[in-house]
């Protein structure tokens, strides 16, 4: 698997997982004998600020003081004083603390941060202080009593909100942290492991615990945190693993060896807690027989570890060296360990080989190489420029000049490149899934430069499901039944990475009936316009909940349930255009049905025009140009008729006539009638034919009596001349 640029994931395949430092003639016994029932014990006193919990003994010897509890409280233990019980555990805890102190390291960590990292179970390293900021996971490979310890030489800091986790499936009661001066932990950490410090421990605000805190010459700190035991709550007795140290073997020849326990209770139960055995030798569980026939020479390292009818553990490293074929020597290969690199940084070691005879070839017989790195045949220098964070894990074989070989394991860790920012994978968790019905979660990182690339850098996911890397959107169709872990690796526009582990629950399907989701299709909405719409499920066994399990609904709608069989799609539509989404329906049993709807969401039509003001709309251009010329017919019809002498008949024929002043200065009513009539039988003919109002009508008209009178009065005037 590809690794990217400033990421470092330190992924180990159990086969080449192994402790590369050479081993003492007597191998160290690792157990916490009766300081397994202690949650906390400390060298001088014990403070505690706020409402601490601790789950175990609490303790102090040789000091007695201890302050803060209450608040403080001890739940499933007691407080030791100063008495023979803590100076016991005192005791146990330093055994433990020098055993490992004794241990062969796998990978040195000098000068590396423990963020970000994953690791594989083995002995790591720090001539000096070491330091944690974000997210440490430890991969157990499978095996629950892989075992993880870490030799720190000085001080052990951990930065806020930083954490340690156990994973797939591995348990916290097995990792160790030998820290040689003191350990912090900052606010809100949360950790895992035993913690065994020469002086001090400091636990900060809201820094929580799985494991021990065991300090043996200073003072434990404490304000408000949770330490809690893990495995076995009662006091285990040291149990040991035996014998001190296998014999060697030899290529071709069969081998059989007896692992035994002693101190605690029958029967045992015998794991590689980390390294691996030699290439063709097995470890049988039950009796602790280890046999085969090696088919590599070389020196492997490994650590037993024997767990009693109580779960108490026993563990010891051990060392088999497996030479060549008879006629040939044993050839050993040396450096026993290889410095990290860094990436952009020319790298350069050398590989030697002694007891055979020279001139030696060397070869990479398995794994492979950091990217950028080339292994020269003759010289046996490994060099180049790294281009890719990551441990990269490999043998390398050293042949002689009789064709005698020789190898080696060997790790490089390429660390992250720093100045990256801490990025968070999220969500915390992801949801069961069932099998044959349609899964869809998003993956997403925060505290980058976006856009985000999404792997999974390690495990798998369930069969059926994918990860797009662009989206973060996990998705398909499950295909089998089981718990399936895997790891999320989040690199952002910078190649800065960050990483989460999930694990997704499986179920055997259930006997489901079919569920069906109705109505078959959903009326069209409109922006705007309140849309609410009923989802009902029938067929299973109510209640039913309904979610949205792809797609999206049209902005502003929701679904919420309404009944123990419905639900309402209801909201104000904010946007048009298509909308394609799926509901799901999930009965009371866990049992799913599911329909994909297409929703039309159109924009609003444009409101109408406003109705006419009261008293009618002003005439149009057109309508007052046909009114004057209307006008001018009448005029033009009245000078006529009058000119000729025509009469008509009159609706005023009997009004009484009025005079002006003066005799001849008569008015002709019958004159004046006649004209009014032509003109508003002409006005009114013309509004009728442009469609005018009846307010226009009735204002034309009277306009017209105006116009009658005043063409009556020319009228006469032109009759009298």
């Amino acid at each position: 698997m590809d690794f990217n640029r400033k990421y470092l994931t330190l992924w180990t395949s159990v086969a080449f997982a192994v402790f590369f430092c050479g081993a003492s003639p007597a191998l160290a016994q690792i157990s916490l004998g009766t300081a397994q029932s202690f949650g906390v014990l400390a060298g001088s006193t014990v403070t505690n600020t706020g409402s601490t919990t601790v789950t175990g003994n609490l303790g102090v010897s040789p000091g007695t003081a201890v302050t803060g509890f209450p608040p403080g409280t001890v739940t499933g233990g007691t407080i030791h004083l100063g008495d023979a019980a803590a100076a016991q555990a005192q005791s146990d805890v330093t055994t433990a603390y020098n055993a490992i102190v004794g241990t062969a390291c796998t990978v040195d960590l000098t000068g590396q941060n423990l963020g970000g990292l994953t690791l594989t179970p083995g002995v790591y390293c720090f001539s000096s202080s070491a330091f944690l900021t974000g997210t440490l996971t430890l991969n157990a490979l499978g095996n629950p009593n892989a075992l993880f310890i870490f030799k720190i030489g000085s001080t052990l800091v951990t930065a806020s909100s930083s954490t340690v986790q156990v994973i797939n499936p591995g348990s916290n009661c097995n990792v160790f942290w030998q820290v040689g001066s003191s350990a912090t932990l900052g606010t809100g950490t949360t950790f895992v492991g035993n913690i065994l410090a020469l002086t001090s421990i400091t636990l900060t605000t809201g820094a929580n615990v799985s494991g021990r805190v065991l300090a043996r010459n200073g003072a434990v700190t404490m304000d408000t945190n949770n330490v809690t035991i893990c495995g076995p709550t009662s006091a285990c007795p040291i149990i040991t693993v035996n014998p001190a140290t296998l014999p060697n073997g030899v290529v071709g020849t069969p081998y059989s060896q007896t692992v035994s326990a002693v101190g605690g209770t029958a029967p045992y139960t015998f794991t590689v807690s980390s390294g691996a055995l030699p290439s063709g030798l097995t470890l049988n569980a039950t009796t602790g027989v280890i046999s085969g026939t090696p088919s590599v020479a070389g020196t492997f390292n490994f650590t037993i570890t024997a767990t009693d009818a109580n779960s108490c553990p026993g563990s010891r490293p051990y060392s088999i060296v497996i030479a060549g074929a008879p006629a040939c020597p044993v050839i050993t290969v040396n450096p026993a360990t290889l410095p990290p690199g860094v990436i952009g940084t020319a790298y350069s070691q050398t590989i030697s080989a002694t007891g055979g005879t020279a001139p030696y070839t060397f070869t990479v017989s398995s794994g492979s190489l950091p990217n950028g790195l080339t292994l020269e045949a003759t010289t046996g220098i490994i060099s180049g420029t790294p281009t890719t964070a990551g441990q990269f894990s490999f043998t390398i074989k050293a042949t002689d000049a009789n064709s005698c070989p020789g190898s080696r394991p060997y790790s490089i860790v390429i660390p992250v490149v720093p100045n990256c920012p801490f990025i968070t994978v999220n969500p915390a968790t992801l949801p069961a899934a069932v099998i044959g019905t349609f899964y869809s979660q998003t993956i997403s990182a925060t505290g980058g430069t976006a856009p985000y690339t999404f792997t999974v850098s390690s495990g798998a996911l369930p069969p059926g499901l994918t990860l797009n890397a662009t989206t973060g959107v996990i998705s398909g169709t499950p295909t089998t039944a089981g718990q399936f872990s895997f790891t999320i690796t989040a690199t952002d526009a910078n190649s800065c990475p960050g990483s989460r582990a999930y694990t997704i629950s499986i179920p055997s399907a259930p006997n489901c009936p079919v569920i069906s989701v109705s109505p078959a299709t959903l009326p069209p909405g409109v922006v705007g316009v309140f849309y609410s719409q009923t989802v009902s499920a029938s067929g299973g066994t109510p209640p039913y909940s309904f979610t949205v399990s792809s797609g999206a609904l049209p902005p502003g709608l929701t679904l919420s349930a309404t009944s123990s069989t419905t639900a309402a799609i209801s909201g104000t539509p904010t946007a048009a255009g298509p909308f394609t989404f799926t509901i799901t329906a999930t009965d009371a049993n866990g049992c799913k049905g599911s329909l994909v709807y297409s929703s039309q969401i159109t924009n609003a039509p444009p409101p109408p025009p406003p109705p006419p003001p009261p008293g009618g709309t002003v005439p149009t251009l057109s309508e007052w140009g046909a009114i004057l010329m209307a006008l001018l017919v009448i005029a033009a019809c009245t000078f006529f008729l009058a000119g000729n002498g025509e009469t008509a008949t009159s609706l005023a024929a009997a009004l009484p006539s009025i005079f002006f002043t003066g005799a001849e200065k008569v008015l002709n009513w019958k004159l004046l009638a006649r004209t009014a009539m032509y003109v508003e039988a002409t006005i009114a003919l013309a509004l009728v034919a442009l469609s005018a109002n009846p307010v226009d009508i009735l204002g034309a008209l009277a306009s017209g009596l105006v116009v009658a009178f005043i063409l009556h009065l020319l009228i006469g005037r032109a009759r009298r001349r």
